[in-house]
């Protein structure tokens, strides 16, 4: 699998993540702006025309993405903002394996 093999699966993980937990299942929901990212990526590595978005935009969004969540982590460490209910843990490792898979799918891309 390809550098956008992998930032297609994250961004999808993510986006389909907030729907189910943030939307359907009302328990948490991480920030909309790592899914409207998401969204624009997942929709350019899928080839829709009109959104402009190049592969280094898709890298810096990748790399963004990463590095905010494990930003986002680090804050959760320090002041104690784990989420606790089942649901809330199983949304938050899909948000963080969403945010690994882009990120890593980001590394692999050549800088434009």
């Amino acid at each position: 699998m390809g550098s956008s093999g992998f930032l297609m699966i994250g961004s999808a993980l993510i986006v389909a993540g907030w729907i189910l937990f943030g939307l359907l299942i009302g328990e948490y929901a991480f920030s909309a702006i790592y899914v409207g990212l998401a969204v624009l990526v997942l929709l350019s590595v899928l080839g829709m025309r009109g959104f402009g978005v190049g592969a280094g935009t898709q890298r810096t969004i990748g790399l963004f993405i990463g590095i905010a969540a494990v930003l986002d982590i680090l804050n959760d460490i320090r002041f104690g903002g784990f989420p606790d209910g089942f649901w809330d843990v199983l949304a938050y490792l899909v948000f963080v394996a969403g945010a690994a898979l882009m990120f890593l799918g980001a590394r692999g891309m050549k800088a434009s």
